[in-house]
């Protein structure tokens, strides 16, 4: 069988090829049978391999990245069809019909073939005396049942939540609708970190139905990592890294207030973890616990707060309350921001 994986996302393409891999048969004799190829391998070399019989078990399995893809830049960058790119599309094209019902070759494409183009369509090429040869495309090979195309993309955002739970359900995880909407929040459209995540909760709920308590207080928010490189930077004064995260928040359309809130949101948690620290708590998760924020901020917290005196952070929290004044009453919020990092990377704390 002939797979042809398009607009694969990363995890569902390795779980699928994951599954192809089981099928081979037994798995010590499974590695002896699977081979990847690279994309620049030749045809002739990619079919002659597909074409040789399993070593002591039923079925061999290919595994390409990318194949289609090159070849289609090969075609678009050759001037005429008698091209070395439209000989090998030719060979490979007209060869997959002829291979062996022991083997299989997964095509795994990132992005789609274009279907307005010879490798979907197919396409003519020159004969001898004149006559024309007929290649049959992807879209023939479809038809006939030589290749099976499927489409493994990433589900949109508002897709993710119904994923998550299929997945959880897969796996037999029971989770709370609440606590599948938070993650999926927290994590985005990442599927191999939200299938971890999920790992990482039921191992902590170990049998339980997972909360969205859980989720807060063992998954970090991934929307929040670049304002903490942004705080990490105000906490050790170091004014030119400070710039530099607060202007690749900007090229990331952040707005000034939103930032303003998220670094008053950041430093609201410094004060929490140092008052949790300074009543003898020091473990990550009881900080967590005790602060109602996930491991991932308290963790991050714990490092700055020791640069800062109690009195220290009172001053900028009204630094910060000041800002937000000036920024509603006026002043160019970008401006007023500028001034605010600035001031605060110079302060002895």
């Amino acid at each position: 069988m002939i797979y042809l994986l398009l607009n694969s996302d990363e995890y569902l393409a390795s779980q699928r090829i994951a599954a192809l891999k089981q099928a081979v048969g037994d798995p010590e004799t499974a590695d002896l049978n699977t081979d990847e190829v690279s994309p620049q391998t030749a045809p002739g070399d990619l079919l002659g391999q597909a074409g040789m019989m399993p070593f002591l078990s039923q079925r061999r399995l290919l595994i390409t990245q990318g194949y289609w893809a090159r070849l289609e830049q090969r075609i678009n960058a050759s001037k005429d069809a008698e091209s070395s790119a439209h000989q090998d599309a030719a060979r490979l094209l007209t060869g997959l019909a002829d291979l062996p019902a022991t083997s299989d070759i997964v095509f795994w494409e990132e992005k789609g073939v274009d279907k307005r183009r010879g490798l979907w369509k197919g396409f003519t090429l020159p004969g001898k005396e004149g006559e024309n040869r007929t290649i049959p495309g992807l879209q023939a090979l479809i038809e006939q049942g030589v290749v099976t195309a499927e489409e493994a993309g990433t589900p949109d955002v508002r897709a993710l939540p119904g994923w998550l739970q299929r997945h959880a359900r897969e796996k037999r995880i029971e989770i709370q609708p609440a606590a599948v909407k938070l993650l999926t929040d927290y994590v985005g459209a990442d599927l191999r970190r939200l299938a971890g995540e999920l790992e990482k909760l039921a191992a902590y709920a170990a049998g339980r139905t997972i909360t969205r308590d859980d989720v807060n207080l063992l998954v970090s928010d991934a929307s929040e990592a670049p304002i903490w490189d942004l705080t990490d930077a105000l906490s050790r004064r170091d004014g030119n890294q400070a710039m530099r995260a607060l202007y690749k928040l900007r090229r990331g359309d952040a707005n000034a207030f939103y930032l303003l809130t998220m670094i008053a949101r950041q430093y609201r948690i410094i004060i929490k973890v140092k008052d949790a620290m300074a009543g003898g708590r020091n473990r990550p998760e009881e900080i967590a616990r005790y602060a109602k924020e996930s491991v991932y901020p308290v963790k991050k917290a714990q490092s700055m707060a020791q640069a800062y005196s109690f009195d220290a952070l009172n001053q900028i929290m009204d630094r910060l309350l000041t800002a937000d004044m000036a920024m509603k009453t006026g002043t160019d919020a970008d401006t007023e921001l500028d001034m605010l990092v600035a001031e605060l990377t110079r302060r002895p704390h």
